[in-house]
């Protein structure tokens, strides 16, 4: 057995372990079911409406996924300010009640396929193929399927393609302490596989496009134990870190789930997460980096984040990142008390660290202003003289509920900013992504964003999307035979005979301009019917060309 298998099994064993001292040695509460809620739920927005609005001041969203028994505990405050909500929230918080009643201690009125009548189906009840509850354990099943249709027209060009997915989600919790969790999904693409390819979930995707396949499959499964202050998961699912509602700048959604394990702790008000994930290195490598690494080695992200609040108005967040090649897992990186930046500079100065820094600020009821500082690098004295090696990204904003006095309408205004060779390294395969795409912003460095967004909620049943972006972006370029680097690339990091100068937005400037529409409609609980209109401008400057195209999609989308 090699030494970075032998090193992953014992992790592996003793987070397990860990995980079954949790169940056996540490007292239950009842109703309490540790498994997460997936980062795409809606349950998510609302709890940040209410953060805002200042009926959850202990909600923050820059991590998530949260577990089912967090988010139960929070609908319960929700409960006792319910005085304080719109009509409509109030229904929004009557639907996520009956979608976690257990977590609520109230007897769930479910709807399951072999057992309940058929017209129930219809109702409002959430939905199961089976479900199982006794004093020990619980078990959820459910059918997910899917059909999309995705079309585009302009510049005298119109394609389209179509995809049917559709698969099964286990979860539950043993002994109220033990989560677990599995999605399994396979699904066929139909139509142009050249514009599906454009699709980011089908565009990394192994089955569909590394291998040449019309299919494509999806799987998140992980073990999870809570002992109330101390949390530990290991297995593969989709994590996000940050503030931004763009995108989030740390850890986003736009690279493949990755294998990770996570710890969790909490004390009060203070929480820190750490969390090691293997990656996959990129192929195929960018000609002229530094070769550090033997090629058969593993990618690996160390990171770790430590949130608190300050004079009630701030939440502060502080988080390290280094991206590292070896043959195992860095004994000196699982250390999860530790300085990143510092040991990294011991072990030779051959990894990719990065720090950040973020705060939101809470002025008054429904009002919050949020910002993330992100240093990939930094050398003081040559701040100011355009070096490239001073690689900062950073992201303000603002979210506003019950814009212009609207009950139900919020409003977020965002600016995102990346300097030449953020995310971007140096050395061979060392830099900030997973099978090729960039694990934080979807932005390449050498890039900035524009980005206003309105949402409104006319019923508990359908949600409305209007956004505006405007993006800007430097691209490396061809000078006749010569490619020129810019620092636009966050696989192309520089190299050794790149211009020692960068500067914002030099290369290729590219001006997109995109305007979208977006409705989310629930006719009947746990089925979903989501529509989309964008309309998009980009403008190539260096040759005066400028492509509009027009984009629909259509998504059936059903949860039982």
């Amino acid at each position: 057995m090699s030494n970075d298998k032998l090193l992953m099994t014992v992790i592996g064993h003793w987070s397990f372990v860990i995980s079954v001292a949790i169940v056996c040695f540490t007292n239950t509460n009842l109703y309490s079911q540790v498994e997460n809620v997936p980062v795409g739920n809606q349950v998510y927005e609302y709890l940040n409406r209410m953060n805002v609005k200042g009926i959850l001041p202990q909600y923050s969203s820059t991590i998530l996924p949260i577990s089912r028994k967090e988010i139960g505990d929070m609908l319960k405050v929700i409960e006792t300010k319910k005085e304080q909500l719109s009509s409509v929230d109030k229904k929004y918080l009557e639907k996520f009640q009956r979608e976690f009643a257990f977590e609520l201690g109230v007897v769930e009125q479910n709807s399951l396929l072999f057992k309940s009548d058929m017209k129930e189906i219809f109702s409002d009840k959430e939905k199961y193929l089976y479900a199982f509850q006794d004093s020990s354990a619980t078990m959820y099943l459910e059918f997910l399927g899917s059909l999309f249709y995705k079309t585009v027209s302009g510049n005298n060009n119109t394609t389209n393609f179509e995809t049917e997915q559709h698969g099964v989600r286990i979860r539950g919790t043993f002994k109220n302490r033990l989560g677990y969790f599995i999605s399994v999904t396979n699904g066929t693409v139909f139509g142009d596989r050249n514009f599906a390819l454009t699709e980011p979930r089908l565009r990394q995707n192994y089955k569909f496009n590394d291998l040449n396949t019309p299919y494509f499959d999806e799987t998140e499964a992980y073990l999870r134990g809570d002992a109330d202050f101390f949390q530990v998961e290991i297995g593969r699912e989709y994590t996000t870190i940050g503030t931004g509602f763009s995108d989030k700048l740390l850890l986003s959604q736009n690279a493949p789930v990755f294998d990770l394990i996570r710890f969790d702790m909490e004390y009060k008000s203070l929480r820190f997460v750490s969390l090691q994930g293997r990656l996959e290195q990129d192929k195929p490598m960018f000609s002229g980096l530094t070769i550090v690494e033997d090629i058969r080695e593993t990618k690996y992200l160390a990171l770790h984040r430590l949130e608190f609040p300050l004079l009630e108005k701030f939440k502060i967040g502080l988080s390290e990142m280094i991206i590292y090649q070896r043959f195992s897992p860095e004994w000196a990186y699982l250390n999860p008390f530790t300085f990143y930046k510092s040991l990294e500079h011991a072990l030779g100065d051959r990894d990719n660290a990065f720090m950040s820094f973020d705060v939101e600020y809470f002025p008054f009821s429904d009002y919050k202003l949020y910002g993330t500082m992100l240093l990939d690098d930094i050398d003081f004295p040559k701040v100011g003289n355009h070096w490239w090696g001073n690689e900062l990204g950073w992201q303000a904003g603002i979210f506003h509920t019950n814009f212009f006095s609207c009950d139900n309408l919020d409003a977020v205004a965002e600016y995102t900013r990346i300097e030449p060779y953020v995310y971007s390294n140096r050395v061979q395969g060392n830099d900030y992504s997973h099978r090729n795409v960039g694990l934080g912003h979807h932005l390449q460095p050498n890039s900035d964003e524009i980005f206003f967004q309105l949402n409104y909620r006319a019923s508990e049943q359908l949600r409305l999307y209007s956004s505006v972006a405007f993006e800007r972006h430097g691209e490396n370029y061809f000078q006749g035979s010569t490619y020129i680097n810019v620092g636009g690339n966050v696989l192309e990091g520089h190299r050794s005979f790149d211009d020692s100068t960068a500067y914002f937005l030099d290369g290729n400037l590219l001006k997109t301009f995109s305007f979208q529409l977006r409705a989310s409609y629930e006719p009947i609980n746990n089925f979903f019917v989501i529509g989309l209109y964008e309309f998009k401008n980009e403008n190539e400057t260096w040759h005066s060309k400028k492509i509009s195209s027009n984009y629909f999609s259509f998504q059936v989308r059903l949860e039982y």
